[in-house]
């Protein structure tokens, strides 16, 4: 029996296969189909060769909620909010963005001043509040929610999320207009601030929900389109949909929970770092994920992946959900070269994506692409790209970065050069964001480089970061479809406690701990293995932002257990902020639980270790570096073995990836099939 990963990309649609008897794995990938990602779904599916009745698990990673979110193609959607609280959505946390701190004329939105989530006449009110311990203070407004339902109807609204103020604190009135919803708009897609989750703070729980609803019937209309075609090819096991956290859920389940999915794609090559890793003995990881569209960075360190609790899509488009602390910018291989009206070479955020793709493609695309910039430079070319089967035309991505070179006022080459130059810059610049910026030396840490364009870049990355070595993996192309076929079953639950640490009854808080354990069990299903750990978030009195990930002891809470708690939490804010008020009081906002049941995915076979030869090489390519055209050898990976070396400069190549190595870089091959790059001290 075989378990399937199928992550979809910004170009390509990457499959794996995992055996899951021996964990051998089989590859392959399909273009990206835009239009209905569920025909580049299927098709990879069928590409694989696996039989439907050997398939036993098929898991997914969707982009369909994220891209919607990056292009504003989401649903049309309406809130219904408190009276007076209309703009919350607008007015954010108050904060510009970096690059318009002094721009007198720049206008907040929520999201987009040009391309708001929700314009402002589909924001409507209604009377009805409960303060911040939960009481009702005035009785919701159901005749007026009844008028305002109608009004958003009436505007073609595809969906409504009610955002009330306090609802934290008792959700009464949220269920309530959820009900009139439904009677007012039968079959309307509805979700509520807490349904989607109940953090205490106002804008996040606000942002969230709004993300929530607007994505929301377009993933659930992909994830039905998903298992109808899967089962109308025969596959009658569950479809299982990777969360921003790291974990997957049955379709079923995340059906209800867009908003945890957004960054599934990225978590998966997250989760597959971590395992890989973990084999050669690496335990503390940045990893660098460079797709079609987009390069993405995070940080696994002692073994376990960084997690945020709130994530940052794009300026103040807040996901108050743990998930993967993962750093993305808008540079892949598809990503566009232009110049800015300073002269500037500029490299994305805008991308040929899977259609027309690269011009080196051969699928009409004509602007110069990082990728086609690697092609004019020799590091890919028609016998390397897709081990020789695809079309990869070097003539046309000449073509296509000549124009660029001539407005830069250079050759053809060089303008490639520079192109690559800007954007090692740029991926450069993405993963000091995880790792310096937040206090992480790199000098410290391994880069992990996947994706396919991922093992050019590594070593030129990883002699800038500092990092101790470089390790490309042994199906870096496909690496994220891999992590998904590892993810184990995963829901985290959280519940609102806002009270200060030394008054709150150890009995009450014990009570709620038993509430999000039952709820996360439920929704995990009756299955054995269910492993459950509990943490907070909390802040010392008198600071405005949280320290999340406070672990709290297993063991029913009594006196000493939350003396325990109060000496975590010196330990957390110490190890995240540098330091620790020992006197201070603590204020809890949120209790957490994270229920966890183990797949089992076996590793793959080892190789089979080396004859002490030389590893053999192609005929070599002619490529562009340091400014002058030179002759390396080419490597064939698959002929590689444990314990191998291959010393640059030379081209590690794979059907779907090659691995750049330059002067005074070695490569070992380990017994997992990972390669290790080091170099010299002088670099």
């Amino acid at each position: 029996m075989y378990r399937i990963g199928i992550d979809v990309g910004g170009t390509f649609t990457d499959c794996v296969a995992v055996d899951e008897e021996t964990g051998a794995v089989r590859t392959c990938k399909v273009p990206t189909t835009p239009q209905d990602q569920s025909d580049g779904f299927v098709a990879g599916v069928e590409a694989l060769g696996v039989p439907m009745s050997e398939i036993s698990l098929v898991l997914h990673g969707c982009t369909v909620g994220l891209n919607a979110v990056l292009t504003r193609t989401g649903n049309t959607i309406g809130v219904i909010t408190t009276e007076g609280f209309r703009d919350v959505l607008a007015m954010g946390r108050g904060q510009r963005p970096g690059g318009d701190q002094f721009n007198p004329r720049w206008q907040r939105e929520f999201g987009d001043t040009r391309r708001p989530f929700v314009p402002r006449h589909l924001r409507r009110t209604v009377a009805g509040r409960i303060d911040r311990d939960g009481v009702e203070v005035v009785p919701l407004d159901e005749a007026g929610l009844e008028s305002e339902v109608r009004f958003l109807v009436g505007q073609g609204v595809e969906a409504i999320v009610v955002c009330l103020v306090n609802a934290y604190a008792d959700d009464k009135h949220e269920r309530q207009a959820a009900r009139i919803v439904a009677d007012v708009a039968p079959g309307l897609p509805c979700w509520t601030s807490t349904g989607v989750h109940p953090c205490f703070k106002e804008y996040p729980r606000f942002s969230t929900a709004a993300v929530n609803t607007y994505v929301g019937p377009l993933v659930q209309g992909y994830l039905e389109r998903a298992e109808r075609r899967l089962a109308e090819l025969g596959y009658t096991g569950p479809l299982m949909l990777m969360q921003s956290n790291g974990g997957v859920l049955p379709a079923a389940t995340a059906r209800d929970r867009p908003a945890y999915t957004l960054q599934s794609g990225p978590s998966g090559g997250v989760i597959g770092s971590q395992r890989g890793g973990g084999r050669i003995g690496l335990q503390n990881l940045i990893t660098l994920d460079i797709g079609g569209t987009s390069a993405d960075c995070a940080v696994v360190a002692d073994g376990r992946p960084v997690v945020t609790t709130e994530l940052e899509l794009e300026h103040d488009v807040i996901i108050a959900l743990p998930a993967l602390d993962v750093h993305s910018i808008g540079t892949g291989g598809g990503s566009i070269a232009w110049v800015d009206t300073r002269g500037a070479l500029r490299v994305g955020p805008r991308s040929a994506g899977a259609e027309p793709g690269p011009a080196c493609y051969g699928r009409g695309g004509t602007e110069p692409t990082v990728t086609d910039a690697l092609a004019v430079l020799g590091i890919l070319g028609q016998a390397r790209f897709m081990g020789g089967t695809a079309t990869f035309d070097t003539e046309a991505a000449t073509a296509a970065v000549a124009p660029l070179g001539e407005a830069l006022g250079l050759d053809t080459p060089a303008a490639a050069q520079a192109i690559v130059d800007v954007a090692t810059a740029a991926m450069v610049e993405a993963a000091r964001e995880v790792s310096v910026y937040n206090g992480i030396d790199p000098r410290r840490f391994a880069l992990y480089a996947y994706g396919s364009a991922g093992p050019v870049f590594g070593a030129s990355i990883g002699r800038a970061l500092g990092c101790e070595s470089v390790v490309v993996p042994p199906q870096p192309g496909e690496e994220s479809a891999y992590g998904l076929a590892l993810a184990d079953l995963r829901m985290d639950v959280g519940e609102p406690v806002v009270k200060q640490l030394g008054e709150l009854p150890p009995g009450a808080l014990e009570d709620a701990y038993t509430r999000l354990r039952d709820d996360a069990r439920r929704t995990l299903g009756d299955r054995p293995g269910i492993d459950v750990t509990r943490w907070l978030d909390g802040r010392y009195q008198g600071q405005t932002w949280e320290t999340p990930g406070v672990p709290v002891p297993g063991r029913p809470l009594d006196d000493a257990a939350m003396t325990e708690l109060r000496a975590n939490f010196d330990d957390t804010h110490r190890r995240t902020w540098g330091y620790a008020v020992g006197h201070a009081d603590v204020k809890v906002t949120m209790a957490r639980v994270t229920a966890t049941v183990a797949l089992g995915t076996p590793d793959a076979p080892e190789l089979a270790a080396s004859s002490g030869a030389a590893p053999p090489s192609a005929e070599g390519a002619r490529i562009f570096r340091g400014g002058a055209w030179r002759e390396v050898p080419v490597v064939d990976r698959a002929a590689l073995r444990a314990g191998d070396r291959v010393d640059g400069p030379a081209l590690v190549v794979q059907p779907t990836a090659t691995t750049v190595l330059d002067d005074g870089d070695t490569a070992r091959v380990e017994p997992t099939g990972h390669i290790v790059i080091t170099w010299g001290a002088d670099r």
